[in-house]
């Protein structure tokens, strides 16, 4: 009778055991799956919304730089043209008067700008004291480098307008050549940067200098800067 009884018992706790664990039953019966969480895409470090916003308007301040660049700039003055140095073909000279003595000539000249614009006159021309007869008398050229044609830096700018008018004595001395000037003498300017040589209308009272040294001495010829 015991033994019934245990045997019951067992058999009973095995029915228990394969009621509540069988493993076949379990892998042919899969689980529903647990509803999957939205991935979240977070933005770098450092970017929030605002940043978003911004980074987003980014292209489209970069496609307009272009079209900035390109508009040409109103700001400021425009920079003021270089002038133009005036040459021979458009002045005309005359020796108004002549003052001095036998050995030394001062020739007062005055320059005019025949054309229709204005021109710049700036510098020491060459200068040469010619008679009647075209002859070259005295040169300043044989003074050395300060005779010849040239702009000395600091050297004052004239601007001569149409029909505008400036300037110069000459003095000339020491004529000791052995022709015999034709009379009348005048004085012929080359200008400087290339502006040609002018000479001017020559006065009835211009003479050559007298000799004041050897024969044979070159002389001098001298301006004394432009004035209006």
């Amino acid at each position: 009778m015991r033994r019934s009884i245990a045997f019951v018992g067992l058999a009973a706790m095995l029915a228990t055991a394969g009621c509540g664990g069988n493993p076949a039953a379990t892998a042919g019966t899969p689980a529903p799956a647990a509803p999957s969480a939205p991935a979240v895409v977070s933005p770098p470090a450092g970017q929030g919304p605002a940043s978003s916003a911004t980074a987003s308007s980014a292209p489209a301040a970069a496609s307009s730089a272009p079209a900035a660049a390109a508009s040409p700039s109103t700001g400021g003055p425009t920079p003021p043209q270089p002038g133009r140095p005036c040459t021979s073909a458009e002045l005309t000279a005359q020796i108004t008067s002549w003052d001095g003595a036998m050995g030394s000539q001062i020739a007062n000249i005055q320059l005019a700008n025949a054309s229709a614009a204005a021109c710049l006159l700036q510098g020491t021309p060459q200068l040469q004291l010619v008679d009647a007869a075209g002859r070259v008398l005295i040169d300043s050229k044989t003074q050395g480098a300060a005779g010849l044609a040239h702009v000395s830096p600091g050297d004052k700018t004239w601007t001569i307008e149409p029909l505008g008018r400036i300037t110069t004595m000459v003095r000339v001395a020491n004529y000791c050549g052995a022709a015999k000037p034709s009379l009348p003498t005048t004085v012929a300017l080359i200008l400087p940067l290339d502006g040609g040589r002018i000479v001017a209308k020559a006065n009835a009272a211009g003479i050559a200098p007298g000799c004041l040294g050897s024969p044979g001495d070159a002389g001098t010829i001298q301006m004394n800067g432009w004035a209006p």
